[in-house]
């Protein structure tokens, strides 16, 4: 049975919205959405930190070592509202379950982006009211799925074989029938019944997560700004994240104190030697860029320090791998020494990786201006944009700029020279993009949690021809 004319009108602009990356909550809130997506948009002016960040501290979940130990604290919260045995906050009888392995590692301090990126999540779906329960595989989720599908508002997963894969297409796995507008069964022996348009997959890179694709793909970028050619997750839904409440922890330094310290931002030694390498050797003789005296010669010329932490995987042990002269390598750190350690400097070196890593906001946040190494760009138009791949695509087609950043292309010694100069001798004060304050994240995941999402998967299963396997 089609959808009824009005419900495929609602539909394509629910997918329409989507593609722009705010889609607007047309039945429940569209006031509300409407006046704060106008209030922070997404790209503007450059604001400074607002308050819902300032008192959203994060430490909810603080204590919280295991994914036991969480659960058992935010179940028994939420069976006390159930019952009326205790209180009920608006929002917490909806269940949010957050399969992905990096929503785990929060809880482990872990510092990859995607841990950053599901920090903030956490924290703006805490603050909403809902009740979130970590899982720690598939077997825990078709646990907790059968104990709690009544309030389930959503699943976020992974696209990989131990996560989504084997069960968005198995029919005793998810409910997915050719037309979403009938009843969902409850679970019973051999079916879980979990609705489709309720799983969405969290994917890190600029691409979309089968098998319902873009809507149903959440992504840390607004991949949908960013020029064709570079905007594989155009049509995802862009959640997005802040580091405000992270980074404001961190005592801003004022410029007079700092020491003409720079950082050099690479996680692994062997980035020195990967293509795509800021003073990529012209000859391409990977082992002289170890060797070279760029940073020893820039830093007795001009006073600078040079500071980084690389770690030593992926390379041969002899000769002894060493950091090239003139950077000292300083011990690995927890997340806060780290933040402290990259607020004391004057700026922050990228040297061609990692991508999209969420370390050059940080140093934003914390007033520490950014070089972007320029990977790739049309030799016949080199100053297009449009045609540029960086080490941080998201700060290009966003558009931040010197003082805040500074774009140079690789191979280009004297323009890195030339930016690590301008870079210490201008300061910036802290700067947050307004996309990523804490408030407009809450906005965009108060939409992603409200939104029925039946109809743009209905819509979804029909442009791709879903089908089940079983």
């Amino acid at each position: 049975m089609l959808l009824q004319a009005r419900s495929l009108r609602f539909a394509a602009i629910v997918v329409s919205l989507v593609s722009i990356g705010i889609l607007l909550d047309l039945s429940r809130s569209e006031g509300y959405i409407a006046s704060r997506v106008q209030s922070h948009p997404l790209f503007s002016s450059y604001f400074p930190p607002d308050q819902v960040s300032v008192a959203l501290d994060g430490s909810w979940k603080e204590d919280f070592r295991t994914v036991d130990d969480f659960n058992k604290v935010f179940e028994q919260e939420l069976e006390d509202c159930r019952s009326g045995s205790g209180p009920c906050k608006t929002n917490q009888d909806k269940v949010v379950l957050l399969a992905w392995a990096h929503f785990r590692n929060v809880l482990a301090g872990h510092m990859q982006g995607e841990n950053v990126w599901c920090d903030a999540m956490m924290d703006a779906m805490h603050a909403l009211g809902y009740t979130l329960l970590l899982v720690q595989d598939r077997p825990h989720l078709y646990e907790l799925w059968r104990r709690h599908y009544g309030s389930v508002q959503l699943i976020i997963w992974e696209d990989t074989d131990w996560g989504a894969k084997p069960c968005l297409r198995n029919s005793t796995c998810v409910y997915a029938p050719n037309t979403l507008d009938l009843p969902v069964p409850p679970p019973n022996s051999t079916h879980l019944n979990i609705p489709i348009w309720k799983v969405f997959i969290a994917n890190w890179w600029n691409g979309s997560s089968p098998p319902l694709g873009g809507p149903f793909t959440l992504s840390p970028e607004p991949y949908n700004r960013w020029p064709k050619g570079n905007s594989g997750g155009k049509d995802n839904f862009y959640t997005g994240y802040s580091l405000e409440r992270t980074c404001l922890k961190t005592p801003f330094t004022p410029h007079a104190e700092r020491p003409r310290q720079a950082y050099v931002f690479a996680k692994f030694l062997k980035f020195f030697v990967m293509p795509g390498y800021i003073l990529e050797d012209p000859q391409g003789v990977a082992g002289y860029q170890l060797n070279d005296d760029f940073y020893a010669n820039l830093g007795k010329t001009d006073n600078i320090t040079w500071l980084g932490q690389f770690k030593l995987e992926g390379m041969p042990k002899e000769p002894a791998p060493h950091p090239p002269p003139g950077i000292t390598q300083v011990e690995r750190m927890e997340r806060p020494a780290f933040q402290r350690l990259v607020g004391q400097s004057r700026v922050l070196l990228g040297i061609g990786r990692p991508g999209l890593s969420p370390t050059p906001y940080e140093a934003l946040c914390l007033g520490v201006p950014f070089i972007n190494p320029i990977k790739r760009w049309d030799p016949k138009d080199p100053e297009n944009r449009d045609k540029w791949e960086a080490q941080h695509d998201g700060l290009v087609f966003t558009g931040v700029d010197e003082p805040y950043v500074y774009h140079v292309k690789i191979g280009d010694r004297d323009g890195v020279a030339r930016a690590v100069r301008k870079a210490m001798e201008t300061p910036i004060e802290r700067f947050i993009p307004p996309h990523m304050k804490m408030s407009a994240l809450i906005d965009r995941m108060k939409v992603l949690l409200e939104t029925d999402w039946r109809p743009v998967a209905q819509v979804q299963m029909e442009t791709i021809k879903y089908f089940l396997d079983g």
